[in-house]
């Protein structure tokens, strides 16, 4: 992962906690709009007249599009600069949104899905590398504040589209008025952010700069198939959940979305506390025992199928998946048979590839089987990334007169 180098000056500690705060704001916004459009996945489909197998089709889309740009993003970094590319990424991001309750068909709707996907896959990748650097530069654990403050935005996000559906509130009303307000504070983020005019390359391996590649360790591939796992299981909640609530629990489209929004508030309290719950039990400890809570209320949501349980099994879902992805990136760079930033690309891929593919998939087994057994799938791969996780080496933990020396 490429460094940013700053001289010792005394407004650098200024520079880093605005570019902290701006890189909290992109999650958070990312996060505030994603929600708002997943929550109304019944409306959307309502809209325009499709079935699961048919919104299944057009999530794909939404995957493919994040899949080809990507690679794309990892070419662009070091000619942009994750700064600029993060503002791109999120301008983007925010620009598309309207537009999926101002088109006429599924088609259009298709081809909107892909380039709102290109836009994620920018986005993601970009903000992800910016929140590296500014980690880096403070030398102190901040990564899983920066996923909380998405979490929230999607809580929030949720209940707007809770507070939408009850009002009546127009589709393309509610999405206008949130992206208008996105991209004005996006500018304002875009400012805060660390400059790129200092970037140097990473530090790669010696053999890995000879040959400009590498086959990943077994524990690199291990960390993947953790977040591979934890992230299917998170955009299956996302975008089925809320769909789920209504069609198996009877709840009505006002109430369904707090299921979400439940989530998204447990996702974010445990990344509160995400960095100084892996000083206390360690990482490798801190995923199996998010896997098993994950895997408990899932396995509530779908035995009992009753709108309090669900709510409360989607909360249980989001406490115990919401320090994993955290961990998974600290984990990557403290390991040390890869560079850092090389490994981190290929846990961040495998890991990303859950969280766009999984939903689409589901939406194909539902029509096929049942929503229900289309997510108890969901719940075999929280078996798996507990296996996983038990096979993964026990990181050095910071003892307590460490983590006080870190800067503020």
């Amino acid at each position: 992962m490429p460094r940013l180098l700053l001289t010792h000056r005394p407004e650098v500690p200024v520079l880093l906690n605005r570019a902290r705060w701006a890189v909290t704001l992109i999650f958070f916004l990312h996060g505030l709009l994603f929600a708002n459009w997943a929550a109304r996945l019944p409306e959307l489909e309502h809209r325009y007249g499709i079935v699961h197998r048919e919104l299944g089709q057009v999530l794909f889309c939404n995957a493919v599009g994040a899949w080809c740009a990507m690679p794309l993003a990892g070419w662009l970094l070091p000619r942009l600069g994750s700064r600029r590319l993060t503002t791109i990424g999120a301008l983007l991001f925010c620009g598309f949104i309207p537009g999926l309750a101002l088109l006429h068909g599924i088609g259009e709707l298709m081809v909107l899905f892909l380039v709102l996907g290109a836009a994620t896959g920018l986005l993601d990748v970009a903000m992800n590398s910016q929140a590296i650097l500014v980690e880096n530069q403070r030398r102190q654990p901040v990564m899983s504040s920066f996923h909380a403050a998405f979490s929230l935005g999607g809580m929030l996000g949720a209940g707007a589209g809770a507070l939408a559906a009850h009002y009546s509130l127009s589709f393309a009303t509610h999405l206008l008025s949130f992206s208008a307000v996105a991209v004005a504070l996006v500018l304002v983020a875009a400012a805060a952010l660390l400059p790129e005019e200092n970037l140097h390359p990473d530090d790669a391996a010696p053999d890995e700069a000879r040959s400009g590649f590498r086959w990943p360790s077994r524990t690199v591939v291990a960390l993947g198939v953790v977040a591979f796992c934890c992230m299917l299981g998170e955009g299956a909640m996302a975008d089925w959940s809320t769909i789920y609530l209504v069609q198996d629990t009877q709840a009505s489209p006002a109430l369904a979305p707090l299921g979400y929004a439940a989530f998204s508030l447990s996702m974010a309290a445990g990344r509160l506390c995400g960095d100084w719950l892996g000083v206390q039990v360690g990482q490798r400890r801190l995923i199996v025992c998010g896997g098993l809570l994950a895997l408990a209320g899932l396995l509530s949501l779908l035995v009992l199928p009753l709108t309090t349980v669900g709510i409360g099994g989607l909360f249980l879902i989001g406490l115990g998946l919401s320090t994993i992805i955290p961990t998974v990136f600290s984990a990557t760079g403290q390991q040390h048979n890869m560079a850092p930033g090389t490994a981190l690309s290929v846990v961040s891929t495998i890991g990303y590839g859950g969280f766009l593919l999984g939903p689409p998939v589901i939406g194909w087994l539902a029509d096929v089987l049942t929503l229900r057994l289309a997510l108890g799938i969901v719940a075999g791969l929280f078996g798996v990334l507990i296996a996983v996780g038990l096979t993964l080496p026990a990181a050095k933990r910071q003892t307590a007169k460490q983590l006080a020396g870190l800067d503020q």
